[in-house]
């Protein structure tokens, strides 16, 4: 028994220091491999356990019923009607109150003052707004009294003045309207334009003065018929007094009437005048009669129209030949009248063509606006009419947009006496002579407007002038071509501006003694003006003309005024 039980306690020695020494060597292990080995692990997503291969089993129990129930009802139709009971309630009418209207001032006052002493006044006053009629008063002033360098490097006075009263008055009927006015106009020039070779002439004041009065009342009864199946008619009676002082009085009592109305479904209209010239005895000219009738039809609407009619006229005045003086003479003039028109893309092209005449009344009054340097005198008051025979004309025409628009075309027409002037150098050149030329005119015309913005507007213009004279080498002081490019710049009716550039091309001028030509060159001018509203009331505004880098020669030996400045200020009452 004894050696067993110390071999039993040799083996339990034995399994101690085995599981010592096996425990020392795992702790060893372990230490070894966490000091060699280094592991991250990274979660992108966070775990989400999943339950796979789970099925749900029913918690609510089903109820399977074998009874059936059998269901029975019975119902029938009443038929009847049925009337609503409406009731009406009453719709209260609208009012309509009328749209205002813009205020309208009853006139304006404005005052400016510019370079060569030239004053400006112009007053306008009226009634206002009103249903049964209207008056009113416009007067108008405007001069200078500087002087102007001449070729010859003299200055001379060329002082001007231009006044205008017109008083006016309209009476609205309820188809019919009745205007009247009376007009006088007075204009003062003084021949400063002498020939520059002419040496020691320095005339008085009063001596180159001319004085023109132009006085014209007119009484104008016409009908405002929407209907063109009744008789529209416009009836014109007037009286003209035109003088020069120093010299005779021109009275021209005339009368015109134009009527017209739907016959067999065309528009038959006629247009007559008639104009008497009576002159003073200081004048060496016997009085004149001149009739004129024009009958015509027309027919169409806004998409074609034609017209078709006859021009006459009857003038029987002094024998225009210098060696039959003294008898009068009746002189017919016969003139076609036909028009057609068409549109050829609506709003945006049309065509027009036309062959008519006319006869160009060069009377006293007429040509004193366009010359006022005649040779004193009886020549004034006994000057050819220049009679268009033919014109022959076609266009076209048209919108772009709204606001944007154009015109091209050409005409050639037949003429004879064409009216011309010359410098009368047998004396000092400052006056002119008529002298007249037979010939044909070819004129072609283009224009085009265009709004660049809602603010600025561009438009153009040129014509092209071929002349073919009989009677003359060139048509005197006439421009071979001219043309115009404007800007017009309006910022909310507060700032307004304009720009407007002129160009006008080479001309010719003859003077009588001895017989030389003189080539009046290629002119641009720039004009420009701007207004600034300061209030509704009150306005301030600067116009500056005549820019330009030569002298602009309106008629030979007249130089005009370079660099034109004048300033103001308005007021709206």
């Amino acid at each position: 028994m004894v050696p067993n039980n110390q071999m039993m306690k040799k083996m339990k020695g034995k399994y101690y220091i085995m599981a010592v020494v096996m425990l020392i060597t795992a702790t060893a292990a372990a230490q070894t491999e966490d000091e060699n080995i280094k592991r991250t692990v990274t979660l992108y997503n966070p775990y989400k356990p999943t339950l796979h291969e789970a099925v749900k089993r029913t918690l609510l129990p089903s109820d399977d019923d074998t009874t059936t129930v059998d269901i029975r009802f019975s119902y029938d139709f009443t038929p009847g009607s049925f009337v609503p009971e409406y009731e009406i309630s009453p719709i209260k009418s609208a009012v309509l109150s009328p749209e205002p209207l813009p205020d309208l001032k009853k006139g304006y006052v404005s005052l400016g003052l510019g370079n060569y002493l030239s004053p400006f006044v112009e007053v306008s006053i009226s009634n206002g707004r009103s249903n049964t009629g209207a008056v009113g008063l416009f007067t108008r002033t405007y001069g200078s009294a500087g002087r102007i360098e001449l070729e010859n490097d003299r200055k001379v006075y060329a002082g001007f003045l231009d006044n205008q009263a017109l008083l006016y008055g309209k009476k609205y009927f309820r188809r019919s309207r009745l205007d009247s006015d009376i007009d006088f106009r007075h204009m003062t020039r003084h021949a400063y334009g002498y020939n520059p070779d002419v040496d020691g002439y320095d005339p008085d004041k009063k001596d180159i003065r001319s004085l023109y009065y132009d006085v014209t009342g007119k009484v104008r009864y016409f009908t405002m018929e929407p209907d063109s199946s009744d008789l529209n008619w416009d009836a014109s009676l007037k009286y003209n007094f035109f003088t020069r002082q120093g010299e005779g009085q021109q009275h021209n009592p005339g009368l015109s009437v134009s009527a017209g109305t739907n016959m067999f479904g065309l528009y038959a209209g006629v247009d007559a005048g008639y104009d008497m010239y009576i002159f003073s005895k200081a004048l060496d000219t016997k009085s004149r009669h001149l009739v004129t009738l024009a009958p015509y039809i027309t027919k169409g609407n806004d998409e074609w129209r034609f017209r078709f009619g006859l021009k006459v006229a009857a003038d029987a005045k002094e024998n225009h030949d210098p060696f039959v003086g003294g008898v009068r003479k009746l002189y017919m003039f016969f003139y076609p009248d036909a028009m057609f028109t068409f549109r050829i893309i609506p709003k945006y092209l049309r065509f027009t063509a036309a062959i008519d005449g006319f006869m160009e009344n060069n009377q006293a009054r007429n040509t004193a606006y366009v010359n006022p340097w005649m040779l004193p005198g009886d020549t004034l008051y006994n000057l050819r009419s220049t009679d268009n025979e033919l014109r022959i004309s076609a266009g076209l025409s048209g919108t772009m947009n709204v606001n944007a628009s154009y015109s091209f075309g050409a005409s050639y027409t037949l003429f004879k006496d064409l009216l011309l002037f010359m410098n009368d150098t047998i004396g000092y050149g400052n006056y002119f002579v008529p002298v007249y030329s037979d010939g044909s005119l070819l004129k072609i015309h283009g224009e085009v407007s265009v709004p660049l913005n809602p603010q600025l507007t561009l438009s153009l213009l040129g014509n092209y002038y071929g002349y073919n004279l009989s009677g003359q080498e060139y048509a005197w002081h006439k421009p071979e071509w001219d043309g115009s490019l404007k800007a017009a710049y309006n910022l909310r009716n507060k700032i307004i501006a304009s720009v407007d550039l002129t160009l006008t091309g080479t001309r010719y001028a003859r003077v009588m003694a001895p017989g030389e030509t003189i080539k009046l060159p290629f002119h641009p001018n720039l004009n420009m003006g701007i207004e600034y509203r300061y209030t509704p009331e009150i306005s301030f505004w600067v116009k500056c003309n005549n820019i330009s880098y030569n002298r602009y020669f309106e008629w030979n030996y007249y130089p005009s005024r370079n660099l034109m400045f004048i300033g103001g200020i308005s007021y709206s009452l």
